[in-house]
């Protein structure tokens, strides 16, 4: 078979990632992204949704165990992706794949299973790396989804946290173009979009509130509040520097290590946490500034 040529898209790979809290719509945000859709539902709850997809959805199994467990989801891809022409693969949720190994980890800590506790969450670090891997490389769209809760910290204050670890969420970012937050006032919800690779993000990006409900186009209008009018100058001089503020500390560590200032993840993310233990900044905006000059210096004593 002669090489295809190769097409020029209007817009990077919709490489996303979708956090809100549960029920706040995500799921149904799913079924608006390119088909045909394979789901990964791990969360078990796609058939809820399934009257809303236009196309077709593909099963991945039907056992649904194998919808949470990275080594049968790598398999189960490897075996039926090839020819199936998937428009859109969702993880759906992350959340309920990755948070049972971090708590065998904890359990078996707590037990004193394990000699090294570090050690324990090994599996769970392979378990995220195959995951991500196998998912991202079939060149198709890809949809993780995952969870906010509520809480409160050592001080007792009222929370919001990601039910996916810090270490994951960083990890995650190298296959994300795209970082999406469900907003929700009152009985209205929208989509914030956090932070862009190579595009417009919040604030310059304002909340695409779902005018339309269960949120019909908005793909295409998130596509053209974040791109529209870019040139592929634009894209790469965006993709170049340094947010004006970062949405997390997770997308703050992996912009470091992905220009070359860290020689392994954990040191990036060891580094940004000393230099905001030690620097105390009070601001998002304070602490963006100290990291980007910190990598800064360390890529220029680089050899």
């Amino acid at each position: 078979m002669p090489f295809q040529r190769m097409r020029k898209a209007a817009f990077p790979p919709r490489l996303w990632a979708l956090v809100g809290f549960p029920g706040s719509g995500k799921t149904t945000f799913s079924t608006r992204m390119r088909g045909p859709l394979l789901p990964i539902d791990a969360d078990q709850r796609y058939q809820e949704v399934m009257s809303l997809v236009a196309g077709e959805v593909y099963q991945l199994s039907d056992v649904a165990a194998d919808n949470s467990d990275p080594e049968r989801i790598a398999a189960l891809l490897s075996e039926n992706m090839p020819g199936s022409e998937v428009g859109t693969i969702v993880v759906d949720s992350l959340t309920t794949i990755i948070a049972p190994l971090v708590t065998r980890a904890v359990l078996d800590n707590q037990e004193g299973r394990n000699k090294n506790r570090m050690a324990s969450f090994v599996d769970k670090a392979l378990a995220m790396r195959l995951l991500q891997d196998s998912v991202s490389k079939w060149g198709c769209d890809v949809l993780w989804v995952y969870h906010l809760q509520e809480g409160r910290n050592a001080q007792a204050e009222k929370v919001t946290t990601a039910t996916v670890s810090r270490t994951e969420l960083t990890r995650l970012m190298r296959s994300l173009n795209l970082q999406l937050e469900v907003e929700q006032e009152g009985s209205r919800r929208g989509i914030n979009v956090a932070w862009a690779r190579q595009g417009r993000c919040y604030p310059e990006v304002p909340v695409l509130w779902d005018e339309a409900g269960l949120w019909q186009g908005m793909p295409e209008r998130i596509e053209a509040a974040v791109y529209g009018g870019l040139s592929e100058e634009d894209q790469a001089r965006i993709a170049g520097e340094a947010p004006e503020i970062f949405p997390s500390a997770e997308a703050a560590i992996a912009w470091g290590f992905e220009r070359g200032a860290f020689q392994a993840l954990q040191h990036a993310r060891n580094a940004y946490d000393k230099l905001k233990d030690d620097a105390k900044p009070k601001t998002a905006r304070e602490m963006r500034d100290l990291w980007v000059a910190d990598v800064q210096r360390r890529l220029a004593v680089e050899p």
